[in-house]
C-alpha cells in the first residue's frame, strides 16, 4: 500500500509542477527546487558530517537552478560560479586535455564515482 501511495504522491507532484509552469509560475518552481536542493544538501551533510549521494546530486543540480531564477542575487551567484569554473577549467582543463563540456562531464562522473565509493547511503549500485 505504501508503494502505491508513494507513486500516487509522485504523480500528484508532477501534476502540481505542470500546473504551476502552465500558469506562468515556473520561476516559483525554480526557487522552490533550488531551496529544496540546498536544504537536501545541508541535511545530507549534517546527517553524518559527510556528503552522501543526495548532496552530490544536489550540488550537481543547484547551480543550474539558481542561474535560471534571475534577479540580482542569482546573478551574483552566477558570477561566482563563473569564477569557480574559470579557475577549474584553467587548472584541470590542461590535465584532462578536453573541451569545456568534456571537463564538466568528467567532473560529474568522477564526483558520482567518488560518492558511490565513499557514501554509506549510496544507491546507484556502483561497487
Amino acid at each position: 500500500m505504501m508503494k502505491l501511495l508513494a507513486w500516487v504522491g509522485f504523480f500528484v507532484a508532477i501534476i502540481g509542477g505542470t500546473g504551476l509552469v502552465g500558469e506562468g509560475l515556473a520561476s516559483a518552481v525554480l526557487i522552490i527546487a533550488a531551496l529544496g536542493a540546498f536544504v537536501l544538501i545541508c541535511i545530507d551533510c549534517a546527517k553524518n558530517r559527510l556528503p552522501d549521494m543526495y548532496a552530490y546530486v544536489g550540488a550537481f543540480v543547484l547551480p543550474s537552478l539558481i542561474v535560471k531564477i534571475g534577479g540580482p542575487f542569482p546573478a551574483w551567484i552566477d558570477r561566482q560560479l563563473n569564477r569557480l569554473w574559470d579557475w577549474a577549467s584553467g587548472h584541470m582543463g590542461d590535465w584532462v586535455a578536453t573541451s569545456t563540456v568534456g571537463l564538466a562531464l568528467a567532473a560529474v562522473v568522477i564526483s558520482f564515482l567518488v560518492a558511490s565509493r565513499t557514501s554509506p547511503s549510496s544507491r546507484i549500485g556502483i561497487r
